[in-house]
């Protein structure tokens, strides 16, 4: 089976660049960055010595892959403006399915790196989890090849699969993220620093990582202590956005456990 040697980038965002960085030294060669502005290109260009252009009419056509590592919205618009035939073309997206790049090219896939990724932030690769999915099954033999070549966890899933890990990813750290910030500010009222609580937030992902968030439940809610929770509604009586919050995912773990205990 052939193998991917060079690659092309379509993007000059966070993703892009840990593409760009988790291959270099890998023996995969980055042909050409395609980008929309000098802005992020330049920078990425000059730090990994790789020619970019701005239109894609100058784009190089002998890539073994064509990586699209932009939003969402634009996946279809920009993979159709490259006028590829037969090029092993993918996005990065976890969210968009597979038919997002019909009729772009012959061949297609999904490289989705699941991690938040920030330029210039380093990350362990061979943890990250890599899903893949090809509109062949060479196709996708070829891209989870080259995953793993960055990653020792590799998976291959369709669109439907991938879409729900992404609404999990979603929810256990976009959404959590913002529940840090909401408690940063309520500390902020008493000039008390946010690195109070890391301790904590370490502590609780540890121990997710060992055994099911199910089993790791503890607080008021679990405990079913009614004058501390009815007590932190009060304190979050001039906070009615906070107060929403707190009530239902506290009414939701009671739900919850409730039922599993019922199980038992």
């Amino acid at each position: 089976m052939l193998s991917i040697r060079n690659i092309v980038i379509i993007g000059s965002g966070n993703v892009a660049y840990h593409i760009v960085n988790a291959f270099n030294n890998k023996g995969i060669r980055i042909l050409q960055i395609l980008a929309r502005n000098e802005r992020s290109a330049g920078p990425l260009s000059e730090k990994f010595n790789i020619p970019y252009i701005l239109d894609s009419s100058g784009l190089n056509k002998q890539a073994d892959l064509y990586i699209l590592a932009v939003q969402d919205d634009l996946i279809s618009e920009v993979a159709h403006s490259l006028k590829l035939k037969d090029q092993l073309l993918v996005h990065t997206s976890g969210f968009s399915p597979l038919e997002t790049l019909s009729g772009a090219s012959e061949n297609t896939g999904v490289f989705w790196p699941l991690q938040t990724l920030t330029t210039g932030k380093p990350t362990d690769y061979q943890s990250m989890p890599v899903f893949v999915e090809g509109s062949s099954k060479e196709n996708e033999q070829l891209l989870a090849a080259l995953a793993g070549l960055i990653s020792e966890n590799v998976r291959a899933t369709d669109s439907a699969a991938r879409r729900q890990v992404h609404l999990a990813a979603v929810i256990a750290a976009n959404l959590t993220n913002h529940l840090y910030n909401l408690a940063a500010s309520l500390l902020e009222k008493y000039k008390i620093p946010f690195d109070v609580l890391v301790p904590l937030i370490k502590e609780t992902a540890n121990k997710a990582a060992m055994q099911h968030p199910l089993l790791n439940q503890t607080g008021p809610a679990i405990r079913n202590d009614l004058k501390v929770m009815e007590a932190h509604m009060e304190m979050l009586r001039d906070k009615h956005e906070y107060r929403e919050i707190y009530r239902l995912i506290t009414e939701n773990i009671i739900k919850l456990h409730s039922k599993q205990n019922e199980k038992l």
